[in-house]
């Protein structure tokens, strides 16, 4: 088989196709020749492979809700360990042996409590041997301020095992007379015992006739409120003398809340005052102004009536009740109207306690 020879050197057609060839060559023209930029571009992207998109997986939560969400967390795994904390305390605290009341040197009575502690003592003598965490410090507070002696109580924990109670005691402002038994009262009504040891001593009270240790409180509060106004002008409306009219009272009879009474000393025995419910000072002035006259001039005196201005009635408790002008009546300046009543009779009123 014949050998592929190239064309021969003296053919036209070759020769000028070889030139061509060659001018084309040396006149080449780029790829991108006549495009223009855009035109390259869509060219060049024609042929271009796709960039192909990184997938980025997002949260089913947007961002700000998701930080919300941690912060709740953080908050309530807090609580949690915080809840854990308190429960461990709170049982150690109310089962150990180191807070619990050994006796009764752990337990401290401050205040005024000398005529009460020995009660106090007693009633917080159930707590001996108890956690002070359990002791429910609310309720001894109540208990304690049922003693008719104290006022107003207060219980406190200390660290570690004892108890604090701080104590006011009621003011006694005179005696009360209950049958045969005298007791002390104070201003709301309240009525006490006498301290043990004692017979009143140290007290200087007038002693008050018409109450009842059955009737309620209720109803001794205001008596006792008329009972102190009485005490209150008795003893400040006397200026700078400074003298207590107030000790020249024995008893005081609230019986009638309208007409308060008082056994009172000025003349030759104590006598039966009527001062009403109001005016007190001025009428007991009226009465020691005049009470020696009226003794002069009238003899014994029991009782004087004061309830109607400048116009007093001597010795009305003696007899049938008869209208002022009727009765024994004399003018504060010792003018007399009538005749004294002629039929006498005993005083109605027994001193139960002379004051000093």
């Amino acid at each position: 088989m014949a050998r592929n020879q190239g064309p021969p050197s003296d053919d036209p057609f070759y020769r000028r196709g070889q030139t061509a060839r060659n001018s084309y060559a040396d006149d080449s023209l780029p790829l991108d020749a006549g495009l223009t930029d855009d035109e390259d571009e869509d060219e060049q992207n024609q042929f271009r492979r796709a960039n192909k998109r990184v997938s980025v997986r997002r949260s089913a939560l947007p961002k700000k809700t998701a930080s919300r969400m941690r912060a709740v967390a953080a908050v309530v795994l807090t609580l949690a360990v915080l809840a854990v904390a308190g429960f461990e305390s709170y049982r150690f605290a109310t089962h150990s042996w180191r807070f619990r009341v050994r006796s009764e040197n752990d337990v401290q009575v401050g205040g005024e409590a000398s005529k009460s502690r020995a009660q106090v003592l007693e009633k917080m003598r159930e707590d001996v041997g108890r956690n002070v965490f359990q002791i429910p410090l609310a309720e001894r507070k109540r208990e304690l301020e049922k003693i008719p002696w104290v006022e107003s109580a207060a219980v406190i924990r200390l660290w570690p095992n004892q108890l604090r109670v701080v104590v006011k005691e009621r003011t006694p402002v005179g005696f009360v007379a209950l049958g045969e038994r005298v007791e002390l009262v104070d201003a709301q009504g309240v009525l006490m015992e006498m301290p043990s040891g004692t017979q009143g001593d140290g007290y200087s009270f007038p002693v008050i006739l018409g109450m009842n240790e059955n009737e309620p409180l209720s109803t001794r509060a205001p008596r006792m409120r008329a009972y102190m106004r009485l005490m209150r002008e008795l003893d400040e409306g006397n200026g700078a003398q400074g003298a207590q009219y107030s000790r020249n009272i024995d008893e005081v009879d609230l019986s009638d809340p309208e007409d308060v009474k008082v056994l009172a000393k000025g003349g030759s025995a104590p006598i039966l005052l009527h001062l009403g419910k109001e005016n007190f000072l001025s009428r007991f002035m009226v009465f020691l102004s005049n009470v020696q006259k009226w003794e002069q001039e009238r003899g014994k005196l029991e009782s004087v009536d004061m309830r109607y201005g400048r116009e007093v009635i001597l010795n009305p408790d003696t007899h049938v009740a008869t209208p002022p002008a009727a009765a024994g009546a004399a003018k504060t300046d010792g003018t007399e109207k009538n005749s004294e009543p002629a039929v006498p009779s005993k005083p109605r009123h027994r001193a139960v306690k002379k004051r000093k």
